[in-house]
């Protein structure tokens, strides 16, 4: 996926110390602790961490590193599981995302840093280690302390640049020293059933999705009934809304969402026939406290397929008409994600980025919904004639021949033809994309075929292998294991969904060459 740039925001101290968000105790049974977070800071959901978090905070603001980066400091309520095996933590020579077996090793392996410091210190009447992780990517440190309880080990945490440290000193020692053990209650989790069930591989498609279905109630129902605090919790027409922006916003978002929802049920009505599965429409107040969540995981998707949660921010420096691209987003990732749970992790490039821009230009006012071609795709399309240039084949952008797939395990460049594939959406959706095709419904047809080819091919392999901690050759076979895997994957669909003769691919080709000679916006 794209990021979109933004400029540095240095906030200065006083910064920290805005309204309170969190200011009272909390007991948290899972870890078996009480504590006070500090004033300020807004609780977030949890969605990494290998699910040893079990609450998460987030400061007011994001702080400046002093290589113009910034980060914004990040509290963690964890439990670690007694008993963790060691031997599983490296499988077929490369590292796996194995369970966290504490906080150091959390340090470690999780952050990344190079080093540990660890010194007795005590938690009410239980003793406990005060730790101190350095060197972690990013100039990050964590500070924390952890207690043996019933079951493991309990931890609480900040991640914090080391630069920025001394500035929330206060904040850190404070909720530290409010640490004191309660009684631990062992969670219960809703894993998706695809993880769980044993046969899951044989039940036939109705039963998957029924199972599904109850699945995604279960999941939505937990989480309205525990919201995070400081998001207000409100029902929408397709989904249950947790917003801590204001009560403005928060109804834009869910008109627009709305609108879009309709809008794709009008264009996909092959993927949109039975009511959307129950999910959480979540609407963060700052770019910040959203940006921190993505920090957490490995996906930057404004959905979450495990908690069933589209994400919109209230992103001030993008705002207005043309500002929705990513409500519009995680509306289409709910609808695709409804269809098989193989679809979000197959999508090919070309698709995926081609959607990401169609859906970034496009404008909304209210309910209307307008998909005009952006600055970026009509600048990209015409410098083609200007320089004498023909418009990348379709066949090129559609099994990604355009930017293959590096050969020697090197990290790939973003994908560059993202405006390209923008206007390849554009010709499907809003022309006669499809029709050249002779497939009228050449779209929801590609997207149904990414569950049946997930399901031949499998999951992606070195998708429990971390992003750090690897040395240049675990890096080099990481990336050629997820690079083959990927390619196989675009094969599989497209002999699905587009499979097509040599000359028929030539015939829709230059339909497709035609269709931008004559474009005007």
């Amino acid at each position: 996926m794209i990021a979109a740039m933004r400029p540095l925001l240095v906030v200065p101290f006083l910064a920290l110390l805005s309204p309170n968000v969190i200011a009272q105790k909390i007991v948290e049974p899972r870890a078996g602790l009480q504590l006070t977070p500090p004033k300020g800071w807004t609780e977030l959901p949890v969605v990494g961490d290998r699910q040893a978090t079990v609450r998460l905070f987030a400061a007011p603001r994001a702080l400046a590193n002093k290589d113009a980066s910034s980060h914004t400091p990040l509290l963690r309520v964890m439990f670690f599981a007694a008993g963790g095996d060691t031997s599983k933590d490296e499988v077929d020579g490369l590292p796996r995302m194995t369970p966290f077996r504490g906080l150091e090793d959390f340090a470690m392996r999780g952050l990344g840093a190079k080093t540990v410091e660890k010194e007795a210190q005590k938690v009410g009447t239980i003793e406990g280690q005060h730790i101190t992780g350095k060197g972690a990517p990013g100039d990050r440190l964590l500070i924390g302390v952890s207690v043996p309880v019933d079951g493991g080990e309990a931890a609480v945490c900040v991640e914090v640049l080391e630069l920025q440290a001394n500035k929330i000193k206060k904040e850190v020692d404070g909720v530290l020293g409010s640490l004191e053990p309660v009684a631990r209650t062992a969670a219960t989790r809703l894993d998706p059933p695809w993880l769980t069930d044993a046969e899951w591989s044989n039940k036939d498609a109705a039963a998957r999705t029924a199972a599904r279905r109850k699945w995604a109630e279960e999941v939505v129902a937990a989480t309205a009934k525990s919201p995070e605090v400081g998001f207000k919790v409100s029902k929408a027409k397709y989904w249950t809304v947790l917003s801590s922006s204001d009560a403005g916003f928060t109804k834009k978002v869910t008109t627009t969402a709305e609108a879009a929802r309709d809008w794709f049920a009008k264009k996909l009505p092959e993927l949109t026939k039975d009511a959307p599965m129950p999910a959480v429409l979540r609407v963060f107040d700052t770019i910040d406290h959203y940006n921190a969540l993505l920090t957490t995981r490995n996906d930057s998707r404004e959905y979450d397929q495990k908690r069933r949660e589209l994400w919109v921010v209230n992103d001030r420096d993008n705002s207005g008409q043309t500002g929705w691209g990513q409500t519009l987003r995680a509306v289409l990732w709910h609808v695709f994600d409804d269809v098989d749970h193989g679809v979000l992790p197959a999508m090919p490039r070309w698709f995926d980025n081609g959607l990401w821009e169609f859906l970034r230009s496009s404008r909304c006012d209210g309910a209307k919904i307008e998909f005009y071609a952006g600055d970026v795709e009509k600048g990209r399309i015409a410098y083609y004639p200007q320089n004498k240039l023909e418009m990348p084949q379709l066949w090129d952008l559609m099994q990604a021949l355009i930017q293959p797939s590096p050969t020697d395990g090197s990290l790939e460049k973003e994908w560059g033809y993202t405006p390209e594939c923008a206007r390849l959406m554009r010709w499907f959706w809003a022309h006669d994309g499809q029709k050249a095709f002779e497939k009228p419904t050449l779209v929801a047809d590609y997207v149904k075929a990414m569950g049946p080819a997930f399901a031949k091919i499998g999951a992606d392999p070195v998708r429990d292998v971390p992003l750090v901690g690897l040395t240049e050759a675990q890096q080099k076979e990481r990336n050629n294991r997820f690079y083959k895997w990927r390619d196989a994957m675009l094969v599989g669909i497209n002999d699905i969904a587009v499979p097509l003769s040599p000359g028929k691919w030539r015939e829709i080709n230059e339909k497709w060459l035609q269709f931008n000679k004559n474009w005007k916006p």
